[in-house]
């Protein structure tokens, strides 16, 4: 199951509850769960009724969920998360800019509490600001590992923190976190080390890749695929669970990466990285066959389709029609369109299939 925010934290202290604890122990038969982003600090700010995953409370809440998962026979890794940029002052306080490699709008939407607001200019982070979020990233792995998940992953991908760094028209730093790819790659690479001190290398994840979502200051530049190329290199040196890699389907014509679009990216990457893969975005059952039959992957990661299905395995294997999606149900605080989709019974299982053929469209990101 493909990490999902879903916003049902939204309480004060950001904390995992029951709510979120029913939903993810009805999904406990992915066979691995990777969690919604959790929040490694208040910094890591960015999306209405996100979760956090840095102080006891929160980790009582998440170790509520794991249990219920463990339970079910189920495994979930939690993914590490830090916004930077793609954040906005009203999260915090005392109205404070958010913080990101440099001090340049991403122009991207986020989901504030007023509904969508656009991103502002954030605060350069000094020497200092990034050490501490190394810092926060060991310990929100502490606090995962405390609170009973399996292993994590970093989101070091899409249009967040790590990512920041890593893109060249987000990251004008002239220190030694700044300008050729190995000093971009520097931060994803320290906070990796970090989460290493708490975690086995096996327990923990990294998804990265040179999809972004084409829109504002995420648009690949000639430097993506370099750079791409650069940490999957890289990161061979670690026995990681996995990298989770993303497909991507549309908004590419004309920038530098058109020609991976689709399972192209998957072509090209896996050649470089040679431990597990995690493939998601637009995979249906019939492709992931296909992609972890023909070696092009160890996994395939299903996300909406989670989101609507909560014992998706078992409609897989029986070649059972999906139920409908919903999406003004994907974000919320409430059960609508969260908790209240049907599991398969044997007598909508026979009026369901007869004559019905499954059709398994998209993943998410």
């Amino acid at each position: 199951m493909a990490p999902l925010t879903r916003g049902r934290a939204n309480n004060p202290g950001h904390v995992p509850n029951d709510l979120m604890r029913e939903y993810y122990e009805q999904r406990a038969t992915a066979g691995l769960i990777i969690s919604e982003g959790t929040w490694v600090s208040e910094d890591g700010q960015g999306w209405l009724g996100a979760p956090g995953i840095y102080n006891r409370e929160q980790g009582a809440g998440w170790k509520s969920i794991t249990d219920a998962v463990h339970r079910k026979g189920g495994r979930i890794f939690a993914q590490l998360w830090h916004q930077g940029a793609v954040s906005h002052p009203s999260f915090f306080h005392d109205g404070r800019l958010p913080l990101a490699p440099s001090a340049i709008n991403p122009m991207q939407t986020v989901h504030v509490a007023s509904g969508t607001t656009m991103t502002v200019t954030p605060r350069e982070m000094t020497r200092a600001d990034i050490r501490q979020a190394v810092a926060d990233y060991r310990n929100a792995a502490q606090i995962a590992k405390d609170a009973g998940f399996d292993g994590v992953q970093l989101q070091a991908g899409f249009v967040y923190l790590i990512q920041q760094f890593l893109h060249e028209p987000t990251n004008h730093r002239t220190d030694q976190y700044g300008g050729s790819m190995e000093n971009r790659a520097r931060f994803l690479f320290e906070v990796l080390e970090a989460v290493l001190e708490v975690w086995p290398s096996e327990r923990v994840g990294v998804k990265t890749g040179p999809i972004m979502n084409e829109l504002g200051l995420f648009k690949a530049v000639e430097s993506t695929l370099p750079t791409t190329e650069y940490i999957y290199e890289k990161l061979n040196a670690y026995n990681l669970s996995h990298v989770f890699l993303m497909r991507q389907l549309a908004n590419l014509s004309g920038t530098p990466i058109a020609a991976l679009a689709g399972d192209a990216v998957i072509h090209h990457l896996q050649k470089i990285y040679r431990g597990q893969l995690v493939l998601n975005v637009g995979i249906s059952r019939e492709h992931a066959t296909e992609l972890v039959g023909a070696g092009l992957g160890d996994f395939v990661a299903f996300g909406r389709e989670y989101i609507a299905n909560p014992d998706l395995v078992e409609r897989i294997r029986l070649r059972a029609p999906l139920n409908e999606q919903r999406p003004e149900g994907y974000y919320g605080s409430t059960a609508f369109g969260y908790t209240d989709y049907p599991f398969l019974t044997a007598k909508n299982l026979h009026a369901e299939t007869k004559g019905a053929s499954l059709s398994l469209r998209s993943g998410l990101e």
